[in-house]
């Protein structure tokens, strides 16, 4: 297959982070398959994906002109891909910038989607949360095929008859497997990696908890004083930005990694995060706040399991707590996971679903 791999103004930093290593992950594997596979990426600023295309425009101006300079940039890239002339399109769902329209013109195309773009875009204000009301049929109406990475964000877009759909979950890459030793604290300490305007990440609800247990050490990377409102107690460290180098630095002294502990004020119940399957190359025991669509069946002591709701981390101190000084010296088994997160093979159902798509389309 020729295979045109779209992203549309993902931040710099995301694709500097677990986002750009999932594609480069993909792009790697596809390739490996015997695919032709090109990143065509809209960007307001260069991404480390040298050997790819890159359409960057400029977003430092006002709202007026960085629509403009996005559009233009969109124009280029599509010229851009139907030069390539695919068999196949793959595109992250993103906010329509005119005329992405045209895109699905060029070849049939398939929509990754990984969260609901209703709540997510109803956070960043008025204007985008209309602008994506509006014009979001303009992307998944004319869709040949949508891929999910949960059951529940697959139930929550309604597709024509005619569309196809497959849920594929985020994997790792399991031969890049790093199991770091157990650090010898003297507290247990928790980590959690996130990105700053997220409040499904929960970490007002970690720094409660660290308020009420000085027992318990807590790292929050991506997260400065800054970005929080409320006062941040001894025994939490907020890191800020870390490249990956630095963060296995501070997971190389962690007991345990946090998942996301507030998914509820998304309105949802599932998730398969990046972090956390990073977390699980590295052998760390889990706390999760919520239905992992891979690890929450598999009933491991290593990974600890609370509601997803309001409270959740307070309800519940006494037994994270409990957790987080068992876990001291402890590892989860990553062998025992890895047949559950492999890309490798979630990948060949992806590339089966292609070819699925293209089939049907002819």
């Amino acid at each position: 297959m020729r295979i045109a791999y779209i992203t549309i103004h993902i931040a710099p930093e995301l694709m500097r982070g677990g986002v750009g290593k999932k594609i480069k992950t993909q792009l790697d594997l596809w390739r490996k398959a015997g695919h032709q596979v090109v990143l065509f990426s809209l960007t307001p600023d260069t991404i480390p994906f040298s050997e790819e295309r890159q359409f960057i425009f400029d977003a430092k101006t006002n709202l007026l002109k960085r629509e403009a300079n996005r559009a233009l940039g969109l124009i280029r890239m599509l010229d851009a891909v139907r030069i390539y002339q695919p068999d196949i399109i793959y595109l992250r769902f993103g906010l329509y910038s005119y005329p992405l329209h045209k895109l699905f013109k060029i070849a049939p195309t398939v929509l990754e989607v990984n969260s609901d773009d209703r709540v997510e875009y109803s956070t960043r204000g008025k204007f985008f949360y209309w602008l994506n009301r509006l014009t979001r049929g303009l992307t998944f109406s004319p869709a040949a095929g949508v891929i999910a990475p949960t059951q529940e964000l697959a139930r929550i877009y309604p597709l024509k008859k005619d569309q196809a759909t497959a849920i594929i979950s985020n994997g790792v890459n399991v031969d890049s497997v790093d199991v770091l030793p157990p650090p010898e604290n003297i507290k247990p300490v928790l980590t959690l990696v996130g990105s700053p305007g997220m409040n499904w990440h929960g970490v007002d609800k970690l720094i409660r908890f660290a308020q009420a247990n000085p027992d318990v050490f807590v790292n929050i990377v991506g997260y400065s004083p800054t970005d929080v409102e409320q006062p941040i107690p001894a025994n939490v460290i907020m890191h800020g930005y870390l490249t990956y180098a630095q963060i296995r630095e501070v997971l190389v002294k962690t007991d345990v990694a946090c998942g996301t502990l507030a998914l509820h004020r998304k309105n949802m119940q599932e998730a398969c995060p990046l972090k956390v399957r990073e977390a699980v190359l590295y052998g760390l025991p889990l706390l999760l706040g919520y239905y992992d669509t891979d690890l929450s069946d598999l009933n491991l002591t290593t990974v600890l399991q609370t509601p997803n709701s309001d409270y959740n981390l307070m309800t519940y101190a006494e037994q994270v707590r409990n957790f987080a000084f068992a876990m001291m010296g402890k590892r989860l088994n990553f062998y025992a996971v890895a047949p559950y997160l492999d890309q490798s093979k979630k990948e060949e159902d992806r590339l089966a679903f292609f070819e699925s798509v293209i089939v049907g389309e002819r």
